[in-house]
């Protein structure tokens, strides 16, 4: 009974994976750790390591941890980039730095045979996010589409680089929301329902171009079905 796992490992992005809630006052939207839990059901766990609020720097820092605690992890996301992009306060890291820092985790990954999948930033609403964040503006906390996309060919350099694969929600929001785009985002920058589902979307079709063996259909469901389950359970395991 032991399963692979899949960890989800990045910033508030990941963080909120779970949660159906995005927008206040709106019904349950979709959520990306439950459709991949539903995906891999009976094929392997997701495992969820967000950390609101951090960067590259602080990610770096936690990883190693992180990958001594969970055995059996064999995919895991890097999604960083949108705090590391503000232009002031702590939480910026500069762009040589964000560079190495990924590659860093990327090394991390790949001792352990780890498949390492990339996740960029996606797009923000600024005036729709600095609305009710003047005080963290005021101190530096700010974030431009300029930004987004900077940091977004950041990661396609180093994916090119260390040779692994890259979910570019920068291009598919754009692509996919066209003038709607907004409705993405649940507060300007972190993903609503709809943000949510095209981040699915894209990684599975990210697993399933670079990583196929570990393609939902592709790997196998532990225990037979019921039906083939003999009335003693003696054909269980």
């Amino acid at each position: 009974m032991n399963y692979n796992k899949f960890l989800l490992f990045g910033d508030s992005l990941t963080e909120f994976a779970f949660n159906s809630w995005m927008e206040e006052g709106k019904p349950d939207q979709f959520v990306l750790g439950a459709a991949l839990c539903n995906a891999y059901t009976r094929r392997m766990d997701i495992v969820q390591r967000g950390f609101s609020g951090f960067n590259s720097r602080w990610g770096l820092k936690v990883l190693p941890g992180i990958l001594e605690s969970e055995c059996g992890i064999v995919v895991s996301t890097i999604a960083f980039g949108s705090n590391d992009l503000c232009l002031g306060g702590h939480q910026k890291v500069p762009e040589e730095e964000f560079v190495s820092n990924i590659k860093k985790m990327i090394l991390l990954l790949k001792a352990k045979d780890i498949k390492p999948i990339l996740v960029g930033p996606a797009l923000i609403d600024q005036e729709r996010f600095e609305a009710s964040r003047q005080e963290e503006v005021q101190k530096g906390y700010v974030r431009t589409p300029e930004r987004f996309k900077l940091y977004s060919e950041l990661l396609h350099k180093v994916a090119d680089e260390e040779d692994v694969p890259m979910v570019d929600l920068n291009v598919a929001f754009q692509r996919e929301g066209g003038d709607k785009w907004q409705e993405l985002l649940s507060d300007g920058l972190h993903y609503s329902g709809s943000g949510y589902k095209i981040f699915f979307d894209e990684l599975m079709a990210t697993i399933r171009k670079f990583y196929p063996e570990y393609a939902p259909e592709k790997m196998q469901r532990k225990l037979p079905e019921w039906r083939n389950v003999l009335e003693d359970g003696s054909n269980v395991l």
